[in-house]
């Protein structure tokens, strides 16, 4: 293992910043490579560990021998906004992940976007460890955006119950997954569920995933069981359930749970006198993606999602 300093910038009142990358070298130059990066802001505790667990594995956990291409991890972005409980860069507030290609004279965080992407390059697949924006427990997917440059093939071979193939939005073209596309790496989001806490079953999943890609494409010669044939899924085959009321929220079911057509999912509960006050029926046959992860729900906040069956 070979640790590289992506960038380091130099700080008047606490510690440099500096962003670390463990490169894992191949035994084989004709190999893939592939580069893996983790969470750009600083509510994705679960991307942040499972970046981390790649790196003990490849570091501890398998024979040299069998990493047959270069793969290179970079955990963690935005060290200041974590260890300021800050979601985004502290100074000004602004999203790295929007900032990409970067630029070189910009602002810190085109700056910061430019000396990772400058790393970035070149690479053959790239992963992107994110969260998801809402507050919302989901099971773990792949988010691929319609252009010219998607390859759904390749995302199947994570084996992910789903795959998200979404309409690109004008925000969406400063993103690492679409400029990382241009410059022609085959790039993925793995999006993860919104947690403060650790899941280790579920980031068990994630790495699973990862190590089942890297093998099928003859990254690392590792033999993993397979999974399952990734269901391709647009926009407009996901449901969204909004709360009628605000009150205390009960979910009946779990993320990747199949319901019926007017199945009682959840409910709400008058908060001061312990009635239920409003049900949650599925609206058509289906399975619940995502479910609103806070005790408390306001009226008209999104309470379920669910991908349609038929």
């Amino acid at each position: 293992m070979k640790k590289i300093e992506v960038l380091k910038i130099e700080s008047l009142s606490r510690e440099p910043l500096i962003i670390e990358g463990f490169l894992f070298k191949g035994k084989n130059k004709k190999a893939p490579k592939i580069a893996i990066v983790g969470p750009m802001e600083a509510q994705g505790i679960l991307p942040l560990y499972c970046a981390s667990k790649l790196v003990d594995f490849f570091k501890n956990k398998i024979d040299k021998k069998k990493i047959k291409g270069d793969i290179l991890i970079i955990p963690s972005i935005n060290h200041y906004a974590f260890n300021s409980s800050k979601r985004f860069w502290p100074l000004d507030n602004t999203n790295i992940d929007m900032m990409f290609p970067g630029y070189d004279l910009g602002e810190t965080t085109q700056r910061i976007a430019k000396k990772v992407f400058d790393v970035l390059e070149g690479y053959d697949y790239g992963i992107i460890l994110e969260k998801r924006d809402d507050p919302v427990n989901c099971i773990p997917y792949i988010k691929v955006f319609q252009n010219e440059f998607e390859d759904i093939k390749s995302a199947k071979k994570f084996g992910f119950k789903f795959i998200h193939h979404k309409k690109m939005k004008s925000i969406d073209t400063v993103g690492l997954q679409y400029n990382w596309q241009l410059w022609g790496t085959k790039a993925f989001s793995i999006m993860c569920p919104t947690t403060n806490r650790v899941n280790k079953r579920v980031s068990d999943r994630i790495n699973q995933a990862i190590l089942r890609f890297m093998n099928k494409n003859k990254i690392i010669d590792f033999s993993i069981f397979n999974a399952y044939d990734s269901t391709i899924i647009k926009d407009n085959e996901i449901g969204v359930i909004k709360s009628s009321k605000s009150g205390i929220f009960v979910a009946k079911v779990e993320s990747g749970t199949y319901v019926s057509k007017n199945q009682s999912i959840g409910e709400i509960i008058d908060s001061l006198q312990g009635e239920v006050i409003s049900e949650f029926l599925a609206p058509y046959d289906g399975m619940i993606t995502c479910f609103y992860n806070n005790s408390l729900i306001y009226e008209n906040a999104v309470a379920f999602r669910i991908a349609k069956i038929g």
